[in-house]
């Protein structure tokens, strides 16, 4: 099996310029649009983001066993790096969860050190190890808030990597791209809206959690984020079999039990069973 495989969505005349992809000989791709449809692509007509991507899992996961899973947005342009030092790096570090740096992150790279962990990331693109992909945790996206604004899905995702994967979270500083498309995407109309919106999301994350959200300790003020941001090149360099997987004992440690997220992680680990 290959070791990686690309998820890529987004609009039909865009999605043409990642074809390159299939050309990998270690690589697969499959892609998805939601405007019109084209031969090579899943056609998920007027679906939202987070429903766009959990399409390309679905599909990809009964393909076959990957060691990464790359999510893709349709408007990627390398200023510094390429696909190839983005696999590269993956292979030669086997992170949980990689990213590059973005214009939402480019004044977080500490100089002199080519990669770090994060505290915060994008979305555009994101690659998750298959240990971290069958935790079923920060994938599928949640759909929950897609009607009022699809980044929510990103919220919490970017929440849950920092309560479970935050150690092995990493943030290559040596790729850098930026997103030129500039999409228009549901969210917000005021700034009251908003405000509605991160409570909608911060009262689902307490419901969530065994505890309430709002009560957590801030990722920020954790000691053990200062010495992973600091140590993060020899943390990983050394680290030679990284192991990501959650167990269940330890999600029900932090999570309710009646949870949403809880059931769901369970439920598709059972599904998927045959995957590992």
């Amino acid at each position: 099996m290959k070791d990686f495989i690309y998820l890529v969505q987004g609009k039909s005349e865009l999605i043409r310029n990642y074809f390159h992809l299939l050309d990998n000989p270690n690589s697969e791709a499959i892609f998805l649009t939601y405007d019109r449809p084209i031969e090579e692509a899943i056609f998920f007509p007027n679906s939202t983001w987070a429903q766009g991507r959990n399409k390309l899992l679905e599909a990809a996961l009964s393909k076959g066993d990957y060691l990464y899973y790359i999510f893709c947005d349709d408007d990627i342009n390398f200023i510094r790096g390429s696909w190839d030092t983005f696999e590269k790096q993956l292979l030669k570090y086997k992170p949980a969860i990689a990213v590059p740096i973005n214009p939402k992150t480019v004044r977080t790279p500490f100089k002199g050190l080519q990669y770090q962990s994060f505290l915060t990331n994008d979305e555009q693109l994101m690659a998750f190890h298959k240990d971290v992909v069958r935790d079923f945790i920060l994938l599928p996206y949640q759909e929950k808030f897609d009607s009022i604004y699809w980044w929510a899905a990103c919220q919490i995702q970017e929440t849950l990597i920092q309560n479970f994967y935050y150690s092995g979270a990493i943030q290559f500083n040596n790729i850098c791209i930026s997103n030129d498309a500039g999409e228009n995407y549901v969210r917000p109309e005021s700034e009251s809206d908003y405000k509605k919106l991160y409570k909608l999301v911060d009262d689902w994350l307490s419901e969530q959690f065994l505890f309430k959200y709002k009560d957590m300790p801030s990722p920020k003020r954790r000691p053990i984020f200062i010495l992973a941001r600091t140590f993060s090149y020899y943390f990983h360099r050394f680290l030679s079999t990284p192991k990501y997987s959650v167990s269940v004992n330890n999600l029900k440690e932090l999570l309710s039990t009646n949870s949403e997220l809880c059931k769901q992680a369970i439920s598709l680990r059972q599904k998927f069973e045959h995957l590992k």
